[in-house]
């Protein structure tokens, strides 16, 4: 049987190791949420299908007050990992998993308990109740890297030993390497934000109301895309990129983009470029291939009358059309050199019958126009809560 453990023990160890080597190749690819590598990583040790391993596993952080917030993780028919809600464990109570500070603990219950029932005792109520059977045995874990926190496994198949014990342990540390590594890569992705927003505010510089368009314009297009059912990725991707749409007037001439009345046919052909500069500034980035295509196309109409290709219809990619709508709310709302604001409810009006310059029908891709009249009200409270004006 010592042989036999193991060997399970190596097997799931090198498990782990493999996972930890394909998040390393993918993790530069694209962002975790800390549950994602935690459901991933505990999967693997968890019992299940003749895998030996414990029934429920408690993963715990230290918060900054002391207490210990974690969630109970168990397999449902040997393949859902299922969590409960969090529990949150004060660093003075009996229970708190800080006072178990030895780096690695297995325990059974014959080796402290006359009985089964007085075990139970030792453990949480919340978590006993989430476990839903009797704890007989389990091991304790602390979390190696940037955490502070542990895991407790329970309840292994007839005891639990020190080979069980040692994938756990091997557990412990993929978990802390991985969430590390993950908090790594959400700080450079915030440097690349913030560079982003940087440039952003470069292009609105020499307009009015510095700053406020483009974060009104990402909000906008942020909601828009989440309530238009996108993948979460998407719409984040979305929300930052869209404030790059006018990028390209970095190029075009200050008197033009001030000019307080009617642009003369020249005029107009420079400030029509906006969109190609942009494009020609974002370069050929994968990174900013969303920012490209919304600087490129958020000038184009669905009827394919707009600039500067005249492309129509889902030709135009998505994220443009998003921008586009959300671009023209913000116009009609905002003072321009040329033009006094509109309340809400006069824009909402445009967006229903339009005016001189906007043709809601022939200009907005319909889905997102209805997606626009649901949640309008929301556009009214972002455009208050980022605006100087108050209007």
């Amino acid at each position: 049987m010592t042989l036999e453990l193991c060997q399970i023990s190596l097997q799931q160890t090198q498990e782990l190791l493999r996972l930890t080597n394909t998040t390393l190749r993918s993790i530069c690819c694209r962002k975790f949420t800390d549950r994602e590598l935690y459901v991933e990583a505990l999967r693997r040790v968890l019992g299940g299908r003749g895998r030996r391993g414990p029934d429920s596993i408690y993963i715990h952080l230290n918060g900054k007050s002391g207490e210990s917030r974690g969630r109970v993780f168990h397999l449902i028919s040997g393949e859902v990992v299922e969590g409960s809600e969090e529990i949150v464990i004060d660093p003075a109570s009996v229970f708190s998993p800080q006072r178990l500070s030895d780096e690695m603990l297995v325990s059974n219950w014959r080796d402290t308990c006359e009985t089964v029932e007085q075990y139970q005792s030792y453990f949480h109520p919340k978590i006993k109740s989430f476990i839903g059977r009797p704890v007989t045995n389990f091991i304790c874990c602390q979390i190696g890297g940037e955490l502070s926190g542990a895991l407790l496994a329970f309840n292994y198949p007839g005891e639990a030993t020190e080979y069980d014990a040692r994938v756990l342990l091997s557990l412990a540390v993929v978990i802390g390497s991985l969430v590390t590594l993950s908090n790594g890569v959400r700080e450079t992705e915030n440097a690349f934000i913030y560079t982003i927003e940087a440039l952003a505010r470069a292009c609105e510089a020499a307009e009015e109301s510095t700053g406020e368009h483009i974060v009104r314009v990402n909000r906008y297009a942020g909601a828009l895309a989440a309530n238009m059912g996108l993948p979460v990725d998407l719409v984040e991707v979305i929300s930052y990129s869209a404030q790059m749409h006018d990028v390209g007037k970095i190029r075009v001439p200050n008197e033009i983009l001030l000019k307080s009345g009617p642009l003369d046919g020249e005029e107009l052909r420079i400030m029509r470029l906006h969109p190609v500069y942009g494009e020609m500034i974002l370069g050929d980035s994968p990174r900013l291939q969303i920012a490209r295509e919304i600087a490129m196309t958020h000038h184009e109409n669905w009827d394919g009358s707009g600039y500067p290709s005249g492309i129509g219809g889902e030709e135009i990619p998505l994220c443009g059309r998003i921008v586009k709508l959300a671009d023209v709310y913000d116009a009609l709302r905002s003072r321009r050199s040329y033009k006094n604001p509109l309340s809400h409810e006069e824009t909402l009006a445009v967006f229903r019958e339009g005016d001189g310059r906007v043709d809601p029908v022939h200009h907005f891709d319909p889905v997102v126009l209805a997606t626009f009249f649901s949640i309008e009200h929301i556009f009214e409270q972002i455009y208050r809560s980022v605006s100087s004006a108050g209007t």
